[in-house]
C-alpha cells in the first residue's frame, strides 16, 4: 500500500477512541461518522439518502459529487473509508475497467477487466434498525414483468480506487476523493468499492438499466448506516490482490 494511504490509516488510528460494546464485538470509533470492528471485519459509516427516483451510477457517493445518480451520500472523503477498511484488515486490489475495441470493419466490442480485491458485502441499516443489502434499493427499468426478473449486481470487492499525480501541483490524488465514486454500481474505474460485474459508464455503450427502487428508498435526507463486511466464502467473488 502506498505511503499516502498508509499515513492516512495511521493518522485515523491514532485519533480513534475505543467504544464499549458487548463481548462479541470490538468497535473502534474512528470519527463521529465511522467505526470499525477489526475482530469481525466490519466498517460502518453514516450516510444520507439523496434521491428517490432516477437512474443510478453509484450506490454511495461523497457529498458534493454524484448525488444526482446515487442512492446515498457520505459527508467525508472516500480515502477515509479506504483507510478504515485497511485498519479493519481488508485487502485492496484494483478497480475494474473497460474500453471499446474497434475492428477493421468499423464495428466495435467492449473489452472489460473485472476488479480485484477482497470480496465485501454492503448493507444499509435504516433508522428503525432494519438492515438490507444495498441492492434492495435498486431495480431494473422500465418496470415490466421481464425487468422484475433481473437482479442488480451484488458481488463487490474492495478495489481501492487509484492514486494519480497531479501534473500541475506534483501532489498525489486519490481519485475517488475527486470523483466521489465511493461504492460504485457502474464501472468508472476509480471506485473504492466496486461491483465485480463490469458495467460501462457511458450510455452509448451500455444503456442505463438500474434505477432507484422508489417504494423502498427512505425519504431524501434520512440518515442511514452503511455496513461493509467481509464476504462469507459462499459469496466471495474475487481473489484478493494486495496493492503495492
Amino acid at each position: 500500500m502506498h505511503v499516502l494511504l498508509t499515513m492516512l490509516a495511521l493518522t485515523v488510528s491514532a485519533c480513534s477512541t475505543p467504544r464499549a460494546t458487548p463481548a462479541t464485538t470490538a468497535w473502534t470509533t474512528l470519527s463521529p461518522t465511522i467505526r470499525i470492528d477489526r475482530t469481525q471485519g466490519i466498517v460502518e459509516f453514516t450516510a444520507t439518502s439523496v434521491i428517490s427516483v432516477g437512474f443510478l451510477e453509484t450506490s454511495v457517493c461523497t457529498v458534493g459529487t454524484r448525488e444526482h445518480e446515487s442512492l446515498f451520500a457520505f459527508d467525508g472523503a472516500a480515502s477515509e473509508i479506504h483507510a478504515a477498511l485497511l485498519l479493519a484488515g481488508f485487502v485492496p486490489g484494483t478497480p475494474g475497467r473497460w474500453r471499446e475495441v474497434t475492428a477493421a470493419d468499423g464495428s466495435f466490442s467492449v473489452e472489460s477487466v473485472p476488479p480485484t480485491g477482497e470480496s465485501v458485502e454492503v448493507g444499509v441499516r435504516l433508522p428503525d434498525g432494519q438492515q438490507f443489502p444495498v441492492a434492495h434499493f435498486v431495480r431494473a427499468a422500465p418496470i415490466t414483468d421481464e425487468a422484475a426478473l433481473l437482479t442488480p449486481p451484488t458481488a463487490m470487492v474492495f478495489g481501492g480506487s487509484r492514486l494519480r499525480t497531479d501534473r500541475r501541483t506534483g501532489r498525489e490524488i486519490y481519485l475517488a476523493d475527486a470523483s466521489g465514486s465511493l461504492i460504485g454500481l457502474v464501472t468508472f474505474g476509480d471506485e473504492t468499492i466496486g461491483c465485480v460485474e463490469v458495467i460501462p459508464d457511458q450510455a452509448s455503450v451500455a444503456a442505463p438499466i438500474w434505477e432507484v427502487f422508489t417504494e423502498r428508498m427512505p425519504t431524501p435526507g434520512t440518515a442511514v448506516t452503511i455496513v461493509v463486511r467481509r464476504s462469507t466464502p459462499t459469496t466471495s467473488a474475487a481473489t484478493p490482490e494486495a496493492k503495492k
